[in-house]
């Protein structure tokens, strides 16, 4: 058992210093992975990019996840923005495809 003048209060944790390099580096992983993702999906690349935005960052405000790196800050905004692209994007690319299929 540990005795009260044992404990230590906890330690603040400082993120390591990146050097340059590493700076960079972590820029072009996120274009990296944007990039993946664009090989991958081709034109339908942003419907689906920002889909998966939405979702997930709907999913980590509902599970209590109140900030985030990003721009925007709050989850739900950040789901909202890219919600309100995605639909923009199908509807302004599927609309004719479905005008023409019904038409």
């Amino acid at each position: 058992m540990m005795a009260v003048s044992d404990y230590m209060p906890p330690q603040e944790v400082t993120p390591p210093v990146l050097s340059k390099g590493e700076s960079y580096e972590k820029i072009a992983f996120n274009f990296c992975k944007a990039a993946t993702i664009i090989l991958f999906t081709g034109k339908f690349a942003l419907p689906i990019a920002a889909g998966a935005a939405t979702v997930f960052y709907l999913l980590a405000h509902f599970n209590g996840k109140t900030d985030s790196r990003c721009i925007l800050q709050k989850p739900l905004l950040i789901a909202t923005f890219w919600g309100t692209i995605c639909l923009a994007w199908l509807f302004i690319h599927l609309r004719p495809l479905w005008m023409h299929l019904t038409g």
